[in-house]
């Protein structure tokens, strides 16, 4: 109850009357309870009850009456009402000081997060997407509901035109003139091998996918093929 008004009677006799030890610090208040009020209050009962108040413990710090009146006193009111309800309206200005301080940062602050916002869905609902669709990439709404977030894909106009899955055979053409690529190939989540028409990532697992090699064709597709 008497906290405060304790601590800031130390710090105000320590700061004015220029004493710094605790001990006397005490003897100072002490004496001055005992001329303001009359009534005598010990040293030892002070320094117990300042010790609970600097310590921050659930101990109850509350003073005799007489002796919390004289350190309002003291500290310049007439009564510990009048001193309890200057706390209460000095943290209240504080808080509201520290909204006034610093309202352009929260305004600031707010502003970017909307603008983000409104930027976001101008985006969402003006960009182009795709999906995949069996062997191909299909240009589609933004619509959770008929798609997952998982499957939407940012528009990529090659990828719609030249990015196929396909089955090729002996016939196929693997390699072009100068000997590049013209296949690529990676697993599905089942593990199962699968081939497409140009470089990318896989659309089910996000891998890359890997050059075709002769080894490869041999292996998996044609047992005869001769890359010469």
């Amino acid at each position: 109850m008497h906290r405060k008004l304790l601590i800031d009677a130390y710090k105000k006799a320590e700061k004015e009357e220029g004493l710094k030890k605790k001990t006397h610090v005490t003897l100072f208040l002490s004496d001055y309870i005992v001329e303001d009020s009359g009534e005598p209050y010990g040293e030892k009962i002070l320094r117990i009850h300042y010790n609970n108040a600097i310590a921050n413990t659930n101990e109850k710090v509350e003073l005799k009456n007489f002796a919390a009146k004289s350190l309002c006193n003291y500290l310049g009111y007439t009564a510990f009402s009048d001193y309890d309800t200057s706390e209460s309206v000095t943290l209240v200005n504080s808080k509201v000081n520290f909204f006034i301080k610093h309202k352009i940062k929260f305004l600031l602050v707010i502003a970017l997060i909307l603008g983000t916002l409104l930027i976001t869905s101008f985006t969402i609902e003006n960009q182009k997407w795709m999906v995949w669709k069996t062997n191909h990439y299909e240009e589609v709404s933004f619509n959770i509901e008929k798609h997952s977030l998982n499957d939407l894909k940012i528009y990529n106009e090659d990828r719609i035109n030249y990015f196929k899955k396909v089955k090729p055979s002996c016939s196929t053409t693997y390699f072009t003139r100068n000997g590049n690529e013209k296949l690529w190939y990676g697993k599905n989540n089942q593990k199962v091998l699968e081939f497409f028409s140009a470089l990318g990532l896989h659309p089910e697992t996000g891998k890359t996918l890997k050059p075709i090699t002769e080894y490869m064709i041999k292996k998996y597709i044609c047992e005869d093929f001769n890359k010469n």
